[in-house]
């Protein structure tokens, strides 16, 4: 799982800057359901660099052009039954650094702190894990982003939104034939407005984003896998008071994924992204996602 943060705040005048991604980005295997009792601890790890910003409707900035940043992510998973049906009520508390900002050689400073944290739960409607190697499931995942992250309508760069936010996340995942399997996920994400945005007087509204995900995964074993995955958005176009700001969530995303449990209850995984195209934000480079999982 992957947070892609955004950072609506004042570049010049009415001009809003974000990043591009809204929803909660998964890695493979995330919508396996484990037994009900089990707890699973979870650390992430994410860098990201980006070395272009694409307006909408304008012209690529890529001299004196960056974005770099250091997320932290810990959640927090139990899984339980209710009414016969397998449930994971879970926290991710993000911290991180956003630095190296700059759009033609304009610095928008840094910025450091908490982001938004989230709770949520996955509802599994779907719960067959004796199917092939990878089990058949298909889950449905509301997540709220609470705006208690660190926010000052005087900084261009915020880790916090100041808005509340609501993501319905739907993921399945079906094997097809041997060790390999097929991930779908898709995303709608909601937005509150932010009433504290530009010169700290006007409201931020955004439309909706949708994302899809995709993985085409390869298990070696129970212990080891591969994945290959694709994500698309689209949406999420943002608006300071009445103006359009340039600012929208149009992004393709190809990824891959090694997992590797390195004893029974420990598992570590390593993920590579990198932005194919982007229209109305920064794009991203590359994008380097570690994760240490614990079940107890």
């Amino acid at each position: 799982m992957r947070i892609s943060l955004s950072y609506p705040a004042a570049l010049v005048a009415s001009f809003m800057f974000s990043s591009h991604a809204r929803a909660v980005d998964v890695n493979a295997g995330d919508y396996t359901a484990l037994p009900a009792g089990t707890n699973v601890a979870l650390w992430y790890q994410q860098y990201s660099r980006s070395d272009q910003y694409h307006p909408d409707n304008g012209s690529t900035n890529r001299a004196g052009t960056s974005l770099k940043s250091n997320i932290s992510i810990v959640r927090l998973i139990h899984f339980m039954k209710v009414g016969g049906i397998t449930i994971d009520p879970q926290i991710l508390l993000p911290f991180g650094h956003v630095y190296d900002a700059r759009i033609s050689g304009q610095s928008l400073s840094s910025a450091t702190g908490l982001a938004d944290p989230i709770i949520g739960a996955t509802f599994w409607l779907v719960n067959q894990p004796a199917a092939g190697m990878s089990g058949r499931y298909f889950g449905i995942t509301p997540l709220i982003y609470l705006p208690f992250g660190s926010y000052d309508k005087h900084d261009a760069l915020n880790l916090g939104e100041n808005r509340f936010k609501g993501d319905l996340q739907l993921g399945w995942i079906e094997p097809l034939w041997g060790k390999i399997s097929f991930e779908l996920y898709g995303d709608a994400v909601f937005y509150g407005h932010n009433n504290d945005a530009g010169n700290g007087n006007q409201t931020l509204k955004q439309d909706p984003t949708y994302q899809i995900q995709t993985n085409l995964r390869y298990d070696f074993d129970p212990t080891r896998r591969v994945a290959f995955g694709y994500s698309a958005i689209t949406g999420g176009k943002q608006f300071l008071e009445s103006d359009y700001t340039g600012q929208k969530t149009q992004v393709q995303q190809v990824r891959v994924e090694y997992q590797q449990m390195v004893n029974r209850s420990v598992q570590l995984s390593a993920q590579l992204t990198h932005d194919t195209h982007v229209d109305g934000g920064f794009q991203e480079d590359i994008g380097i996602n570690l994760r240490a999982l614990l079940v107890f």
